[in-house]
Order: C-alpha cells, then sequence, then structure tokens
C-alpha cells in the first residue's frame, strides 16, 4: 500500500469539515472519550505551533455527474472535531486555561488557521486494507480497545444488536456502566458477551467474541429469538423488585443472573419472582458479610469469583452453578462438588 503524505491548513480542514467533504468513516466512528483537560492540552499544542500525529484519510464516494467526492477520516476523528469546535467557540475547547479563538488577536487567529496538519492519504483502499491500518496506528492513551475495534471492523447485524440493547433503558436506569465504560463502549461489548454465551455457552473473557462476529457480520438468523429473550430476562429481573444497593447490579453478578435465567426460561422452566429476589439477595447478604473468608464454600467461591479472574471461564461457570442452583432452590456446594467446581486438596 502507498500512502500519500500531505498537509492541509486548519482553515482548509474547518471548511472541508463544514462542507460535509472531509467526514468521519461512520463504522470507525468510537464514542468520543476526550475529556475537557484532553481538548485543552491539544488546543494548547497547535497555538504553541508544535506538532501532532498526522490524520489518516482515504477516498469516499464521488458523484460521477458533479465531481463532488468525499474524503473519509479513518483516523483523527477527535482532532478534527476539536479543532473545528475550538473554532466555532465550544468552551470545553479552551475552557479558564487557554483564550478562546474570537478573543484572539488577528494575527494569531491567522496563525491558527494557516497551522499546517500532517495529512497520510491512503488513496482509494480496500475496506480490507483500511482495517488493517486502523488497527495500527492507534497508540496512543486513548488507544482503541478490542469492542471498539470489533465496531469498526464489523458492522454487520450482530454488533448492531448488541449496540441496539446496550441502549436499553434497563442499564440506565440502573446505573450498570459508568460514563467511561459507556465512552469506552464497553456497555457493548457487556452485551455482546451476554448474547454469545446464551448461544455457546461460558467461555473464556473474550476469546469467542471475534469468530462470532466474523461467522455472524452478513446475517445473525437467531435475532429475533435473542432479542425476545434478553427482553424478557431483563423484564423478569426489573420486575422481581431488587434495591438499587444490591450487589445483583454490578457487571458480573449480573451477567451470571441474566444467563442463568435465560437457561431456566429457554427450558420452560417457571420462576417466581418473589422467590427469586428472596433467594438471591440472602446469598447476596452472605458475599457481603463474609466474602472470601467465609465457611460456606460455596460464598467464599462465589466472592473469589466476583472478584479475581472474574472473566475467565471457571469464574463464570461457578458463579453460574451457584447462581442456578439458588434459583432452583438447591444447595449451591452440593451442585458445586456435582460439578466438580470445589478443590478439597
Amino acid at each position: 500500500m502507498k500512502t500519500s503524505p500531505t498537509s492541509l491548513k486548519i482553515r482548509q480542514l474547518i471548511t472541508l469539515t463544514r462542507d460535509f467533504k472531509l467526514v468521519s468513516r461512520a463504522q470507525f466512528q468510537r464514542r468520543l472519550v476526550w475529556k475537557m483537560d484532553d481538548k485543552i492540552n491539544f488546543m494548547d499544542t497547535i497555538l504553541k505551533g508544535l506538532p501532532f500525529p498526522e490524520i489518516y484519510v482515504a477516498n469516499g464516494p464521488i458523484d460521477v455527474n458533479t465531481g463532488e467526492g468525499q474524503q473519509l477520516i479513518v483516523d483523527g476523528q477527535q482532532r478534527v472535531t476539536t479543532i473545528c469546535d475550538y473554532f466555532s467557540g465550544s468552551p470545553d475547547t479552551y475552557g479558564t486555561l487557554l483564550p478562546s479563538y474570537t478573543s484572539l488577536e488577528d494575527n494569531r487567529k491567522k496563525e491558527f488557521l494557516d497551522y499546517d496538519v500532517t495529512v497520510r492519504d491512503l488513496g482509494s483502499v480496500t475496506n480490507e486494507e483500511i482495517v488493517e491500518v486502523f488497527k495500527r496506528i492507534n497508540s496512543t492513551k486513548y488507544s482503541l480497545n478490542q469492542i471498539e475495534i470489533n465496531n469498526a471492523v464489523f458492522a454487520g447485524p450482530l454488533i448492531t444488536l448488541a449496540s441496539g440493547f446496550a441502549e436499553n433503558d434497563f442499564f440506565s436506569n440502573n446505573r450498570i456502566f459508568k460514563p467511561s465504560d459507556i465512552k469506552r463502549m464497553e456497555d457493548v461489548n457487556f452485551v455482546l458477551l451476554l448474547i454469545v454465551t446464551m448461544v455457546n455457552g461460558y467461555f473464556n473473557r473474550n476469546d469467542e467474541l471475534e469468530d462470532y462476529l466474523i461467522e455472524y457480520n452478513d446475517n445473525y438468523p437467531i435475532s429475533d429469538e435473542i432479542s425476545r429473550r434478553l427482553i424478557l430476562v431483563l423484564s423478569f429481573i426489573e420486575e422481581s423488585g431488587f434495591e438499587s444497593k444490591s450487589r445483583l447490579w454490578n457487571k458480573s453478578d449480573l451477567f451470571s443472573a441474566i444467563i442463568e435465567i435465560d437457561r431456566k426460561f429457554s427450558n420452560n422452566v417457571k420462576l417466581s419472582h418473589s422467590k427469586t429476589l428472596i433467594r438471591l439477595e440472602k446469598f447476596y447478604d452472605l458475599v457481603e458479610k463474609d466474602g472470601m473468608s467465609s465457611k460456606n464454600i460455596a460464598v467464599s467461591l462465589y466472592a473469589q469469583s466476583s472478584m479475581q479472574s472474574t472473566n475467565s471461564r471457571i469464574s463464570r461457570v461457578r458463579r453460574g452453578v451457584i447462581v442456578e442452583s439458588l434459583l432452583m432452590n438447591k444447595d449451591p456446594e452440593d451442585e458445586l462438588r456435582t460439578a466438580k467446581l470445589i478443590n478439597d486438596d
């Protein structure tokens, strides 16, 4: 792949963006994660005339009748957005530490607008080539995590399903995800883990996600079924009346509860809202009270599996067996022993 390094004035970037001739590549957009301090530091770099990493673009669609075309931002969305926001007067790009654009003297405005931005043009390249470049060029403290890369690479029905459910009121009403989780798409990752586990069973960390996304990037035939199952489980949990301080709302605990309740429903087992609430809360209270020091092996193992290596397969399986036994009013320790998940050595 031959890439062509060029430079554009900031005024050209602003004009191209305003005229929709320079646009973010939709499937490569991640949720903006820069805080105000990051934006201010970035703008301070420009106002001092210091360089910043190059922006990558690729050829976009062209109207063959008018000759008008677009360039797509492959990497550099946050930098371009911050520059345009500073020019338009957004206060979170200068705060009280930097002068706003409108307060600059004319000569400094000209210096800002004439600042040269290094742009590397990938030209007309395939989606696969863009993906490979995209994966390799993020090396800042806000480098892409795996779910952001997956969201960029895969745009099919499976990732769309996970993204849609991540915005379900159930998660926001119960404050499952922190703002930082949402910015880094950890909410989408959580739902995607749920979906794949509902179908394939427990697995280690995120090991099976990419293979699953590859297999179902073009078509996900059970999308409606998974939607129905998720809605059913989330509604059941909501209607059971767990208090806001319940540890059920911790991500690892909620993950186990959703998976095990879904398994019961999938096997046509009817669960009682009140009994589910009482049994789980009673057990959660023991976990909160005694934790890993508990003499109750099930309580101790659950606490351990919720605090250490929470995303390993063995931790997920142990939590699942315990939650399943509670739902069915069985002895968790007996079930753990039957499943050979207790080390008596």
